[in-house]
């Protein structure tokens, strides 16, 4: 009995100890988990998307193949510029994980040699107008300051892919106009800030850069498809105006750009020769008395190039001059511009205001108010329907380019038209792009894509 008695109290002690070691075990526990969700509480406040990477990741998760199309969900976002926070509150919906496709550019892929012609910035010789479509941060930016939506540039990305999947063999775009195409389709992927040195376009890009130049070389310097045509001005024009940006964007030292020098010097140069008494152009660059308005709109983008190569064109200001008063005198009793003579044409109206919002917009304010009146008058209450693709495309701009509430009126008509009117795999359709025959798609494609570009394609009108 007494050793039974004796034997409780050690074995209550045995008990008590594993209570405090379970106890003490307990907080420590405890302890330790609490310090590491307050860790992470602090790491992921810090890691915080902002609200362009929200963005970012918005159009990056529309235009992968494997994510839903969240701009379905978000009709109103397409369709209406909604509150700043409501923009970025729909931008989070959806995925965030899926990275758009890598592509590496062909270290084979050269195009010659050829001097700076800019100087500091790290050798980024980049002009500062064209600086802010160099990085989707100041894309995206831009194109909420200026009136735009996310799904504007989703739309181009989607525009741009269809582009990536429809090039030729030989570097080129189309069938009918192939120079022509090409050189809209290099502009397209510039216009989105994609040299040749970028990782997801740049082979794209060269190889299309690459085809313009040897077309050059094969016709003295005419970058036409059939050079005796009368489309081969246009092409021409068109061509030279995108190899003049693919210049002036060029990363220097990075791509050897001999044969696009060359190209575009030759290319230049033709232009200037072709100029008329009038100060316009012609078909074939023939030397009448006059011009011809739509020829002429192509020509004068090409100078505008040349303006910011800053290569050596001793005439080239004199001849500027020359194109405003051949704009000038080709305007209607309503402010309009006419074709060959003077007159108001809507769908020209655009080519001439452009023109003189180019090279000299203080000069000739009333005539480019007169102008833009015009437009709006014509166009302000358009849709898909009875759209003009290539009359929009001048138009855009040159709403841009004038700012305040001509523009305000211009983007509430062209961007919701295009955002509702583009097919699902990227590309644009309409019956006014029909003269460019096999190539309509394609027409309307660029003229499209560029005009969406414009947010961020130039330099804001406050800032110049």
């Amino acid at each position: 009995m007494e050793s039974a008695a004796s034997s409780p109290p050690a074995a209550k002690a045995q008990p008590r100890r594993l209570v405090r070691s379970f106890t003490v075990a307990l907080i420590l526990a405890l302890a330790v988990h609490l310090l590491l969700l307050v860790f992470l509480a602090i790491v992921v406040e810090m890691a915080g998307p902002s609200p362009l990477a929200a963005i970012q990741a918005f159009t990056q998760a529309e235009t992968s193949e494997q994510a839903p199309k969240v701009s379905k969900t978000l009709p109103a976002d397409e369709m209406a510029p909604p509150p700043p926070p409501q923009i970025l509150d729909a931008s989070i919906h959806g995925s965030l994980s899926l990275p758009m496709p890598q592509r590496t550019v062909s270290p084979a892929m050269m195009l010659g040699e050829a001097k700076p012609i800019f100087h500091g910035g790290g050798g980024m010789g980049v002009p500062l107008a064209m600086r802010s479509r160099s990085t989707l941060d100041s894309r995206l930016k831009l194109l909420l300051e200026r009136g735009g939506l996310p799904g504007a540039e989703s739309a181009v990305r989607r525009a741009l892919e269809w582009l990536a999947r429809t090039q030729n063999e030989d570097g080129s775009w189309g069938k009918t106009y192939k120079v022509a195409m090409t050189g809209f389709a290099v502009l397209c992927f510039l216009g989105h800030g994609d040299t040749p040195d970028s990782a997801e376009y740049g082979r794209q890009v060269t190889r299309g850069v690459h085809f313009l130049t040897e077309v050059s070389a094969k016709n003295e310097g005419l970058m036409a498809t059939v050079p005796r045509s009368n489309g081969a001005c246009y092409e021409h024009g068109i061509a030279t105006y995108a190899l003049g940006e693919v210049y002036a964007m060029a990363r220097f030292g990075q791509k050897n750009l001999g044969p696009v020098v060359e190209a575009f010097d030759r290319g230049v140069r033709i232009i200037l020769q072709g100029q008329t008494e009038a100060g316009g152009w012609l078909y074939n660059y023939h030397p009448g008395p006059n011009g011809d308005m739509s020829v002429t709109g192509w020509q004068y983008q090409a100078l505008k190039a040349a303006r910011q190569t800053r290569l050596n064109f001793p005439t080239l200001e004199k001849q500027i001059q020359k194109t405003e008063r051949f704009l000038l005198n080709m305007r209607g009793p309503r402010g309009g511009f006419g074709y060959q003579d003077p007159a108001d044409k809507a769908s020209l109206t655009g080519v001439g205001v452009l023109g003189l919002q180019m090279f000299n917009p203080q000069d000739h304010r009333l005539a480019i108010i007169e102008g833009l009146q015009l437009i709006l008058d014509s166009y302000g209450r358009k849709r898909w329907a009875g759209a003009d693709v290539y009359a929009w495309y001048y138009n855009t701009q040159a709403a841009f380019y004038f700012g305040g509430a001509a523009w305000e009126r211009w983007n509430a008509v062209f961007q919701k038209e295009l955002l509702q009117n583009q097919q699902l795999d990227g590309h644009w359709r309409h019956l006014s792009a029909g003269k460019a025959k096999f190539d309509s798609d394609l027409f309307c494609t660029v003229l499209c894509t560029l005009m969406l570009e414009v947010y961020y394609r130039y330099q804001p009108p406050a800032t110049r």
